[in-house]
């Protein structure tokens, strides 16, 4: 799959060739159709540090959880390495729409990745968003 590298503020990631990008002040994204590749940024009251992973794992799983009773929706959740940074990864479904969020805190930022896709579309364009994605 060919891709572009989409630049935000203080980010860039990798989308899909032909898709449609939009910038705003907190973010970027890229869509075709219904499927949507997008990462924002926002700050933190407090420094990350690594040391830190543990203790912010539950205000993670607080947020994950709002969007699936907001969404309506079935969660799952990992951790995974994003940008040499440990982060969490939630996939939301209901019926046939796949939402995909994950959580890299760096410093005094916050990134989210997020993703969507029908459940018969290809999870290229999202393990491109996460695997490409990097800080700036």
């Amino acid at each position: 799959m060919k891709s572009r590298v989409v630049a935000g503020n203080g980010f860039t990631f990798e989308a899909p060739s032909g898709w449609t990008v939009k910038h705003t002040g907190r973010g970027a994204s890229a869509r075709s159709g219904k499927q949507v590749v997008q990462a924002t940024v926002l700050p933190l009251a407090r420094a990350y540090t690594p040391a830190l992973f543990a203790k912010v794992q539950p205000e993670i799983a607080r947020v994950a959880t709002g969007l699936k009773d907001q969404l309506h929706a079935t969660l799952a959740g990992r951790t995974l390495q994003v940008a040499g940074e440990q982060a969490w990864q939630y996939d939301l479904q209901r019926g046939d729409t796949v939402w995909q969020v994950t959580f890299v805190l760096r410093g005094k930022r916050e990134f989210q990745l997020y993703c969507r896709r029908g459940t018969g579309d290809s999870s290229a364009p999202c393990s491109m968003l996460v695997s490409s994605f990097r800080p700036r």
